[in-house]
């Protein structure tokens, strides 16, 4: 995984799932990476779940190398936070600690996959 060719940025695309079906998008703005090749990511995104709907809720963050052109942006990788339904480990913690403390920020790094 990571970037391949030239143009280094990357940008973000969230997804928000309730039974797999998406209610709503949001993405972060394009940046560049740093010498060393990696992009930090700093903005702040506001969901609204209804207690009643968080065990059949997802949040997909999919990673994307912007590219030049008409061709389709890379997918570099993705991560998945939500219920037991839909993750596992350190995702599944982030996901029920970010419930259990509405009012908090969650901050936690999550690998991503292919």
């Amino acid at each position: 995984m990571g970037f391949q060719g030239e143009k280094h940025e990357a940008y973000v695309r969230l997804t928000l799932s309730h039974h797999y079906k998406t209610v709503k998008e949001k993405r972060t703005e394009v940046t560049k990476s740093s010498k060393d090749r990696t992009v930090t990511f700093i903005e702040g995104f506001n969901f609204k779940v209804p207690t009643s709907q968080v065990e059949t809720t997802s949040l997909a963050f999919h990673v994307f190398q912007s590219t030049s052109g008409y061709g389709r942006d890379k997918l570099i990788g993705k991560c998945v936070l939500g219920s037991y339904m839909f993750s596992r480990g350190k995702a599944l913690i982030q996901w029920n600690t970010a419930f259990a403390n509405p009012m908090e920020q969650c901050q936690q790094w999550q690998a991503l996959s292919e």
